[in-house]
């Protein structure tokens, strides 16, 4: 947990440094945009109350002219909200793809010429310098998404519990739900790094497909050697991968039948609070969709918060790689001989 809070903070501190009014501006407007819907839940509880409490028909008129203003409002406030979010993200997803790889970049210059030779290093290096291109932006989309979805959901929560604290318990799902996100994709993170040398061979193989030298040769000589080759490592790896996923969904199947039965009892609860005031329609009118946004941003975060962990797993690798003191290590080793093997970075 410590790795990851300081992978976290050091990610953080290097989009913030990338482009610094992106990223404050993306996530203020993605917390005050999860606040909006909440507080149209309490507008909406507001509107349905006067008209359970029988208010005089000129003071209801006013009153409602009012409160459709100010859901107006809040409607048009969370779609700028929204747009201005959506573009400080895109921005700070292209700025900090490209500061990473002209970093990488840098770099390759350190790096003694003989492990370019080096099966190991270019299976291990190769994927993560790949995933450098587009892990970072994607990792500022899980950020923002779920610093989003987690300010939603303690509103609601918030919310709920100011009518039927009682509610609140049912939302505590999403810790079992978030952990085993987690737990995913950092099995995916594992599978991917361990099963790098084939990967990076997948990818050298797709790419010699469209190489005209290779094409003529193979033509010439009728082979099927990178069908037959990739399809050798493909199966592979999609068998590992089939298993993971065989594994994990049990588990999400699990976590879901347990949410759609805490669900079942919430809506009882909620029919049993809203039964007991004459004010019970105006209450069910802000706890049934409160409960279900509530439930809904939970899944969202626990999405979006296993993305970033896969992320950072990455991100955290290419961090190392960009502090290995290349230089140093071949100086501590002293020069190689032409036909020594070439040493695999650690």
């Amino acid at each position: 947990m410590g790795r990851e809070l300081r992978d976290l903070c050091n990610t953080l501190k290097l989009l913030y440094q990338v482009e610094r009014s992106a990223f404050v501006v993306g996530a203020a407007t993605s917390v005050l945009e999860s606040v909006v819907y909440p507080l149209v839940l309490l507008v909406v509880w507001q509107g349905l109350g006067l008209i359970v409490a029988g208010a005089p028909t000129k003071g209801l008129i006013s009153r409602g002219m009012v409160l459709l203003g100010i859901l107006f409002g809040l409607l048009a406030l969370g779609t700028v909200l929204r747009i201005i979010s959506e573009t400080a993200t895109s921005v700070l997803q292209a700025e900090s793809s490209q500061q990473i790889n002209g970093r990488i970049m840098q770099k390759m210059a350190e790096v003694p010429y003989h492990l370019f030779e080096d099966n190991g290093f270019q299976a291990r290096y190769g994927l993560l310098i790949s995933q450098a291109t587009h892990r970072p932006g994607q990792l500022v989309q899980s950020f923002i998404g779920s610093l989003s979805a987690l300010t939603a959901s303690l509103a609601i929560a918030a919310t709920l519990f100011a009518f039927a604290p009682i509610l609140d318990v049912f939302l505590l799902l999403l810790f079992p739900l978030t952990i085993a996100e987690a737990r995913y994709h950092r099995r995916l993170l594992e599978l991917q790094t361990h099963r790098s040398p084939a990967l990076f061979r997948m990818t050298y193989l797709a790419q010699r497909s469209i190489d005209a030298t290779w094409q003529r040769e193979i033509r010439v000589h009728h082979s099927t050697v990178l069908d037959d080759e990739y399809h050798f490592l493909s199966s592979r790896y999609l068998a590992d991968l089939r298993a993971l996923l065989r594994r994990y969904q049990l588990i999400r199947t699990g976590v879901g039948l347990g949410a759609a039965a805490i669900m079942t009892l919430a809506v009882g609860v909620v029919v049993s609070v809203v039964g007991r005031s004459p004010s019970g329609l105006s209450e069910a009118a802000i706890l049934l969709p409160g409960l279900v946004m509530g439930l809904a941003q939970g899944r969202s975060f626990a999405t979006t918060w296993g993305v970033m962990t896969e992320c950072l797993g990455y991100l955290a690798q290419l961090f190392d790689f960009l502090d290995h003191p290349f230089e140093q290590s071949e100086a501590a080793h002293g020069p190689r001989s032409r036909g020594a093997p070439a040493p695999t970075v650690a």
